[in-house]
């Protein structure tokens, strides 16, 4: 599974919008539609406060 699908999953799964995780994570949510349809990656310090706001770890997201 690609990085863009396991972040929208987890955040599906934890029945989130793309703007509510915006607002948790500190993170515009159009870096976030750019992260989740694959158009970019997030940095680590960006990856770091997506884990934060979604409760899981970052290799969660990574898929490592």
């Amino acid at each position: 599974m690609k990085f863009s699908d396991r972040l929208k999953d987890i955040r599906e799964r934890k029945n989130l919008t793309q703007e509510e995780l915006a607002n948790l994570s500190g993170i515009s949510a159009r870096s976030i539609q750019r992260y989740e349809s694959g158009a970019s990656r997030p940095r680590v310090e960006a990856t770091e406060k997506l884990a934060k706001a979604l409760n899981v770890s970052v290799n969660d997201i990574l898929g490592s």
